[in-house]
């Protein structure tokens, strides 16, 4: 029969804090029940008791101290506390029944719940479609790490580890796939953040495969935006939002939609945050089947216009990553895009290095060529110079004018047309979605550009 302390909600094994301020403030609730020996030998006081202890070095932390609320009979009732941890881990959470002896004044300790590998340090939200939910295949070294914890769709937190959106005991999770994931970039990540920043991090499955934005937009159908917030309320706060998502809007239908449905979301979750939640974003990579070519580069376009003109919205190119299939980055692949995204994160959260991809700031024509002007770089280099011209896709009134030449001078890009343009212009780069095929990219990050589609040239 119980007796002693039990911990019945706030806390669980494993479990990560989002902290603030350098700390957590943890709230827990449960029950107490005094011993039948005790009872009948006699006590004039009990009290749940609480302490904190570092599981690395056994140092106490949060010293022995009474619940704030307790309430019941003289032999069992409830309790509530509230309390601090500073950001770290992993700690030990104790609890103890205080029981001072009628007879003698004397305290005996009864036994009470314990919770295990609990840390503070910043928890993200990893949400989108199939790229984010993880459905790489392939060898990769990308193994657990004691720092990074997870929330599975069965909602109790463990060690996170591939794969990480999976359906055990997750029957009415929403985002639970039918099938068995593989792996996403977000344990990578996690680990390089961890690297980075000394913090233990947590992670809130909510992506599901083949989502298109209608089921993220809270306008919408929604439903994925509503799983999305009700799994993050449980965690009280996360610290940013991980975004993998475009590939399902690449339609005639819904392509010139997307900036417009992101936005709603972004202004949506921040709403109910009260706050300005980032959100850091990838644009798409390569999807060999496509039928629709024009679609796949407008929704690349629309996520380069959301970063750029939404404030708290990054984004990472994924071109040139290695796929596992025709559509989804392989493991190998996703170990890097996390270790990138790791750096942007660090450098936007935390004060670190900024991590950019260059991004068109300009395309104007001057002395029959076209000159392209970049944010976020320094100097730019050529990595499969035969292939670059290839990329760009430049209209004007009489049609199509293909890209003879690509020059850099001092980081900006020159452009030689095949033929002198005719009225308005319009440029796009590494839109198709079998390509880029050529490689530019940032000297300092080794980051590609952006892709950009349908860009006015200014004469």
């Amino acid at each position: 029969m119980f007796y002693g302390v039990e911990i019945t909600s706030g806390l669980q094994d494993w479990q990560v804090f989002q902290r603030e301020g350098g700390a957590a403030k943890l709230s827990l609730r449960g029950r107490w029940r005094l011993e039948d020996g005790a009872k009948r030998a006699g006590v004039q006081s009990v009290t749940p008791v609480l302490r904190a202890v570092s599981e690395e070095d056994q140092r106490i932390l949060l010293p022995w101290r009474a619940c704030e609320k307790m309430g019941g009979s003289e032999t069992e009732g409830e309790w509530e506390t509230v309390f601090s941890l500073p950001q770290g881990g992993p700690y030990r959470i104790e609890t103890s029944l205080d029981a001072v002896s009628a007879a003698t004044g004397e305290h005996w300790m009864f036994r009470g719940d314990i919770r295990v590998h609990v840390s503070v340090g910043d928890v993200f939200c990893m949400a989108g479609q199939s790229n984010a939910a993880g459905y790489a295949k392939g060898w990769a070294y990308d193994p657990p790490d004691v720092r990074v914890h997870l929330l599975r769709n069965s909602g109790r937190w463990d060690m996170a580890a591939h794969p990480m959106n999976d359906a055990t005991g997750a029957a009415d999770c929403l985002n639970a796939p039918m099938g068995i994931t593989g792996s996403s970039p977000f344990l990578s990540f996690a680990k390089r953040y961890a690297d980075l920043t000394g913090l233990p991090v947590g992670l809130i499955p909510t992506a599901q495969g083949d989502s298109p934005m209608e089921r993220w937009d809270p306008r919408g159908k929604g439903d994925l935006y509503r799983n999305m917030m009700e799994k993050t309320a449980c965690c009280r706060k996360v610290r940013a939002v991980l975004w993998y998502q475009g590939c399902a809007d690449a339609d005639e239908k819904n392509a010139d939609r997307y900036l417009e449905r992101f936005e709603r979301m972004v202004a949506s979750v921040r709403r109910e945050a009260g706050r300005q939640v980032p959100f850091f974003t990838m644009q798409l990579n390569r999807y060999e089947t496509q039928p629709d070519a024009a679609a796949w580069g407008r929704v690349k376009e629309m996520q380069r216009r959301a970063a750029r003109d939404t404030e708290g919205v990054f984004i990472l190119p994924t071109a040139g990553l290695p796929q596992s299939d025709e559509i989804h980055t392989s493991a190998a692949g996703n170990v890097v895009l996390g270790q990138m995204l790791a750096r942007q994160v660090h450098g936007a959260l935390n004060d670190g290095a900024p991590f950019e991809a260059p991004d068109l700031a300009s395309a104007r024509a001057e002395n029959g060529r076209l000159r392209l002007a970049f944010r976020n770089t320094r100097g730019l280099t050529r990595l499969r110079a035969l292939h670059d011209a290839q990329d760009f896709a430049l209209e004007d009134g009489k049609g199509p004018n293909p890209i003879a030449g690509v020059e850099v001078r001092e980081g900006e890009l020159l452009l030689t047309p095949s033929r002198p343009l005719d009225g308005k212009a319009f440029l796009s780069y590494g839109t198709d979605p079998r390509g880029p095929e050529g490689g530019i990219v940032d000297l300092e990050t080794w980051l590609p550009i952006l892709s950009f589609d349908h860009v006015e040239v200014a004469e």
